[in-house]
């Protein structure tokens, strides 16, 4: 059996780098503050981590938001250690290139420059490796998941009709997309300070500090990894306590810091739907246009040919691959493409002539003023719909499978492995 040995006065240490006179740091900042199965965690490490936190998070640098993330920066910092040994012992590596690619996508998600994020780190005094090693953790773990947990994970016939009978069963019945930050509550006198740090943390995300980035850098759940989503998720199938909070939040806020067996919650609630109800403003179309002008004589009311005309056009049409001879031969100023348009958005005529369009359809003639409009549906998305097919259950089961045998992983871990606070 492992030992796990928790001091206090580990935790005066780390505060006392954060908090002390520049000096005092310069020679403190290399104290060991944990040992991890012999890897040590320096000082340096930690007042590093938390200044990339305070950066990444958008929360304001004060003694008092430092001193608030000495404890959940450390066992932040033990897990990643845990994560990126246990990737070692199967000898799985994070490559050169995978990395590059991390950082690219961090610089996308963040809308910063490409190639810009060495610059910013090294104006608020934050080594490069900071960010790298925690990516690395990130990457190291997913790898070790897809190659331990991912292969053995198995989802029936019987489990997907049981879950397809569960939807159906609740059709039209409100389910929410989640997102989370968590931090635990291990020991009853952390309870206060854990509390007010998230009270802290949601005051933030009042002002407009970023929840997936927050995210990321604050959560100990097994989610903080891809910015704390959870994904579409029923009230009944959430811990009571949250379910209540989660019930009375309107879409796009978040709830007041949740109290649970295991520590404290703070869900963001991004988008509520009903289960396997479909309406039409759900769909996002891609849209074309062929502009077809009236004749003259037309005006006077002779316009049977024209109208042939249209309406053989419009019924011609099965596949966009045929706009562009269309817009060639007939098309005038104002055909062609017209992106991706929501339904919600269009106006109620024309609305009503594309809302049941599947890709490659064309819409009825429309006469606007002096010309004909025909709309093409060249793509079409259904926003915000659930899917009961098989393929959608079994991915949906099987991705909450992974997840939480990831996270009985990760404490296994954490059980048996060698832990020293000092």
């Amino acid at each position: 059996m492992a030992r796990l040995k928790t001091l206090i006065t580990s935790l005066i240490v780390a505060t006392s780098l954060l908090l002390g006179s520049a000096g005092a740091m310069a020679q403190e900042v290399q104290k060991i503050v944990a040992v991890v199965n012999d890897e040590v965690i320096s000082g340096y490490d930690l007042v590093q981590r938390i200044s990339l936190t305070i950066l990444m998070s958008g929360f304001r640098d004060s003694a008092q938001t430092r001193q608030q993330l000495v404890q959940p920066t450390l066992r932040r910092l033990i897990e990643e250690r845990l994560r990126l040994q246990e990737a070692a012992r199967f000898n799985l590596t994070v490559s050169d290139i995978e990395m590059n690619k991390a950082v690219d996508r961090l610089e996308k998600s963040n809308n910063i420059p490409s190639g810009q994020i060495d610059s910013i780190l090294e104006r608020r005094r934050i080594d490069m490796d900071t960010l790298l090693e925690q990516i690395r953790a990130s990457l190291a773990w997913d790898k070790v998941v897809r190659r331990r947990i991912v292969p053995r994970v198995n989802v029936t016939e019987e489990e997907i009709e049981a879950a397809r009978k569960k939807m159906q069963a609740n059709r039209g019945k409100d389910e929410y997309f989640l997102s989370e930050i968590f931090l635990p509550v291990d020991d009853q006198s952390d309870e206060a300070r854990i509390r007010k740090l998230m009270n802290d943390i949601r005051a933030q995300l009042k002002k407009g500090a970023p929840f997936p980035r927050v995210a990321t850098q604050f959560s100990q759940g097994t989610t903080a990894a891809k910015g704390g989503e959870i994904g579409w998720t029923m009230l009944e199938d959430l811990d009571p306590e949250i379910a209540q909070e989660v019930a009375k939040t309107r879409k796009g806020q978040v709830t007041s810091a949740i109290r649970t067996s295991e520590g404290y919650y703070l869900v963001a609630v991004r988008n509520a739907r009903k289960i396997l109800q479909k309406t039409e403003d759900n769909a996002r179309l891609e849209l074309s246009q062929i502009v077809i002008p009236m004749k003259p004589t037309e005006k006077t009311g002779s316009a049977k040919s024209q109208v042939r005309l249209v309406n053989s056009i419009s019924k011609f049409v099965d596949s966009c691959s045929y706009l562009p001879a269309l817009l060639s031969e007939f098309g005038v100023r104002g055909s062609g493409k017209m992106g991706r348009v929501e339904l919600k958005n269009m106006p109620d005529n024309v609305k009503a002539l594309v809302k049941d369009l599947k890709p490659g359809q064309a819409s009825a003639p429309f006469l606007d003023k002096d010309v004909y409009r025909i709309f093409v549906v060249c793509g079409r998305q259904e926003q915000n719909v659930q899917s009961d097919s098989d393929e959608a259950i079994r991915q949906l089961i099987g991705v909450k499978r992974i997840e939480a045998r990831a996270r009985r992983y990760l404490q296994d871990l954490q059980r048996d492995a060698t832990i020293e606070t000092r």
